[in-house]
């Protein structure tokens, strides 16, 4: 009897050496985790502002300016003695039209001119001066610029003139027609009517003001969701304009403000302070698609929970050995993806795969792509466990390293495309835009998550708006 439970205890013995030996340890060192500065610059947009001078508002105004009597001459003396007088006034409405890149006006007049000479004749003074009446129908041209410094220059020319009544000199009771005197004089007379009107224009039209308040306007974050706390925040870089054009009654500058839009979760990240306004540049062709750049977050413990949902308590067997999976967890390691699987069973350790986050646009999800043992984990894998180093594992691993981005692209979409329509960002600058598409420009790793760069891309304008 005592035979048999020696014979009994050196059995299990054994029995529990061959266990002992079949499911061997392993202490794998663990791969340092480390990260990266990332090579990501956001892509600018063009912000299309078309300012519009409408010709009918011009015109009013300029005839607002312009009422009654509008020039007077009353001294023969000026002039380096001229001997002549002038009055004109204003015989009805200017009128305005722009074509041809340059603003042409039509200035009806009725004038009054009185001339004749003043001599000495041996010694006695001899004088002679006669009226006119007549009604004309001045022409000037005006040539837009737009300065360096935003401001508005315009140079007016004479474009002739057409007289709407033959002008005559009274003498007596008879009326004799003396147009090309009366030509003359209105010629020397034109160039402080254009300047006038030079002047009408810029007090009417500040664009340097209008510019200044968008440009600053711009700089404020926008808030576009409260309850994750998204902000929109554009940081403008430069401004340029193609050449001034006429458009249904109206004269047309597209201003492109070169600006980086940017979405951020969580405070309000601070406005940009940049309120110098950068000098006029004038370009052939305006772009006018924009980018949002959007940085979404995989958080490690997001991926870590979806990776354990697909993957702890799966079983891995080969040559009759079973490993079973515990826990899973990622981090980066410069630019790679750790995958650290903790395997109980035949061997228990972590070991340690190596892979590469991509975007697949097919599943709008982040998937963890060319999957490998990690150099460390292979070289002892080989020493102590090589029936593990079969690529069956890397495909039991690799679907559950799959993590759904779609959702939160699509209501980042709908929150934006929110704020890009009919948005007041003054009170009297009117934003209005759509969203096309979206692009992943880059996925990089930081010690938080994996952050995926998105590009929304579509069209994006700014107006003026009266409002009171």
């Amino acid at each position: 009897m005592k035979k048999v439970t020696i014979h009994f205890n050196i059995i299990i013995l054994l029995l529990l050496l061959g266990f002992l030996y079949s499911c061997s340890s392993l202490k794998i060192t663990r791969p340092e985790e480390a990260y990266v500065a990332p090579n990501y610059t956001p892509k600018p947009s063009v912000i299309n502002l078309p300012l519009y001078i409408n010709i009918a508002d011009l015109q009013n105004s300029i005839n607002k300016k312009f009422t009654g009597l509008i020039y007077e001459d009353n001294s023969f003396e000026d002039n380096d003695n001229d001997n002549v007088m002038v009055k004109a006034w204003k015989k009805e409405d200017f009128t305005l039209n722009y074509e041809n890149n340059q603003l042409s006006y039509r200035i009806p007049l009725k004038l009054w001119i009185k001339a004749g000479f003043k001599k000495e004749l041996l010694g006695i003074s001899v004088s002679d001066y006669r009226e006119i009446n007549a009604e004309i129908a001045l022409k000037f041209k005006s040539t837009f610029y737009i300065n360096p410094d935003w401001t508005i220059s315009t140079f007016t020319n004479s474009d002739g003139f057409e007289w709407l009544s033959t002008p005559v000199i009274k003498v007596g009771p008879i009326d004799i027609p003396i147009k090309f005197i009366a030509g003359s004089i209105l010629k020397k007379n034109q160039g402080t009517i254009s300047s006038e009107i030079d002047k009408a224009i810029k007090q009417n039209f500040s664009m340097r003001k209008y510019i200044q308040d968008v440009w600053i306007s711009l700089q404020k974050p926008i808030k576009i969701n409260n309850e994750y706390n998204i902000w929109l925040k554009l940081n403008p870089q430069e401004i340029s304009s193609t050449p001034i054009l006429s458009q249904n009654g109206k004269i047309k500058i597209s201003i492109g403000i070169k600006s980086l839009i940017e979405s951020y979760m969580g405070s309000e990240p601070p406005a940009s302070k940049n309120t110098g306004l950068p000098d006029y540049k004038m370009v052939k062709t305006m772009d006018n698609n924009f980018n949002i750049n959007l940085l979404a977050d995989i958080s490690y413990k997001t991926a870590d929970t979806l990776a354990k949902q697909f993957l702890k308590g799966k079983t891995f067997t080969q040559d009759k050995k079973t490993v079973t999976v515990t826990d899973i967890k990622v981090y980066g390691s410069n630019n790679k993806m750790i995958i650290a699987t903790t395997l109980i069973g035949s061997l228990n350790a972590t070991i340690y795969f190596t892979g590469k986050p991509v975007y697949d646009s097919a599943n709008a999800t982040v998937r963890i792509v060319d999957i490998d043992f990690e150099l460390q984990t292979r070289n002892a894998l080989i020493k102590t466990a090589n029936w593990l180093l079969h690529n069956k594992l890397i495909r039991m691993i690799e679907p559950s390293l799959v993590f759904p981005i779609g959702d939160k692209l699509a209501e980042s979409k709908r929150l934006i495309q929110q704020k890009l329509s009919n948005n007041y960002i003054t009170k009297n600058v009117l934003l209005n835009g759509q969203i096309l598409d979206l692009y992943i420009d880059n996925i990089f790793l930081t010690p938080e998550s994996i952050k995926v760069a998105v590009n929304f891309k579509g069209n994006l304008n700014l107006s003026f708006e009266a409002k009171d």
